[in-house]
């Protein structure tokens, strides 16, 4: 069982949410072979009750440090780490289920919505050939290449392309998959790695790897899992950076518009290599590299925070809100107005499901009294709540 599966299904649980019979399942024996979780359940809900009288960002504070706190305490105890982690996420700022859990006060304001078809992304994307021709990609598995003498046999298999190893040869295609806006898609390359594609974001790559070293270009956002080969090591190039592995996981953000690079490492080590120098990296690091001053800063980080995407929800801790609305500018393909500029720094912290309603999100933000957002089709307009 994956650690943060039991996070997941606790944090649905405590906002308020459906879990199916199989989860339920998994956390019933989660809980016989931690010891159960009433005693925490307990220290929570007085957070809740003390929080209940304060408002707006006084009261997201106070709640998160208190929860906070009950983490740091009981570290040393297994299945507490658990709970702690999903409390966390369920009783932090904004796309909480606060006011679900403990409905000590209610609010009839909603998010103003006019003609509205917002919908999360899915999987597509196209596969670019060497001589421009595209092809689209979708759900359906199918054979996209047969083999020849230069590409090895191609098949789209539900959300991911796989590539066979195919036969070694002196001449080598690249091929580009682009993933747009409101898009994902996955990618097993010829040597088994694998690589999650958010949206907006592309990869070019050979169809199999010869020389002393595999390397691919991103621009955009990947999760890679790189299989281990240590006589020849992976190198995937974005932008002004470059991160040298043998064999490791991690995530990689180097969107062109953004003005910085990151690399956070979940297991394994990896080599960044930038202009001005280069710098191994341990796993729970974080590098951010500076585009326009050159600038290094690396960082012990909330992995879960940068990669939960792959798995399906979005992770925000105290994040700023034009941060937040980014990510969901690329995912739901939306155009976002601030009524003032102060409002984009505004921090909200919380999960959300990655397939989730974004009205559902908008209101739990709007929970806060500081904020709301007028929907008009695929453009938000964030606006300075008035009482």
């Amino acid at each position: 069982m994956k650690e943060n599966e039991i996070d997941r299904i606790l944090a649905d649980l405590v906002a308020g949410e459906d879990i199916s019979a199989e989860e339920r399942q998994i956390l019933e024996s989660w809980k016989e072979a931690s010891g159960g979780i009433s005693r925490f359940g307990r220290e929570i809900q007085e957070i809740a009750s003390s929080g209940a009288k304060l408002h707006g960002r006084r009261k997201s504070a106070c709640v998160f440090e208190q929860v906070e706190q009950i983490v740091r305490k009981q570290r040393r105890v297994r299945f507490v780490r658990h709970f702690s982690v999903a409390a966390g996420i369920a009783l932090c700022l904004g796309l909480t289920a606060y006011f679900m859990l403990f409905p000590g006060r209610q609010t009839n304001e909603s998010v103003q919505v006019v003609a509205t078809s917002i919908i999360p992304g899915g999987a597509r994307a196209e596969l670019v050939l060497p001589r421009g021709e595209v092809v689209r990609l979708d759900t359906a598995a199918k054979v996209v290449l047969t083999a020849d003498s230069v590409t090895p046999r191609v098949i789209s298999d539900g959300n991911t392309l796989i590539y066979d190893a195919g036969e070694k040869g002196a001449q080598v295609e690249y091929h580009t998959i682009r993933v747009p806006r409101g898009g994902e898609y996955n990618l097993q390359l010829a040597d088994g790695t694998k690589v999650y594609l958010n949206a907006g974001s592309s990869l070019r790559y050979p169809v199999r790897f010869t020389g002393k070293r595999r390397e691919v270009t991103l621009s955009g956002e990947g999760y890679f899992e790189v299989a281990k080969d240590s006589t020849q090591p992976f190198v995937v190039r974005a932008g002004d950076v470059d991160v040298r592995v043998l064999g490791t996981a991690f995530n990689v953000n180097a969107y062109p518009e953004k003005e910085t690079v990151a690399t956070t490492l979940v297991e394994g080590r990896v080599q960044v290599n930038y202009k001005t120098g280069q710098q191994v990296i341990q796993p729970g690091m974080q590098l951010v590299y500076d585009k326009q001053n050159g600038k290094v800063d690396v960082s012990v980080v909330d992995t879960e925070v940068y990669t939960s995407w792959k798995d399906g929800y979005y992770y925000f801790k105290r994040e700023a809100l034009e941060n937040i609305m980014d990510v969901l500018v690329r995912w739901y393909d939306l155009t976002v107005f601030y009524q003032n500029q102060d409002l984009k720094r505004l921090e909200f912290g919380g999960r959300l499901k990655r397939y989730d309603d974004i009205n559902y999100l908008l209101k739990k933000m709007e929970e806060t009294r500081d904020v709301e957002f007028v929907i008009k089709g695929n453009t938000i307009t964030v606006k300075r709540k008035t009482d």
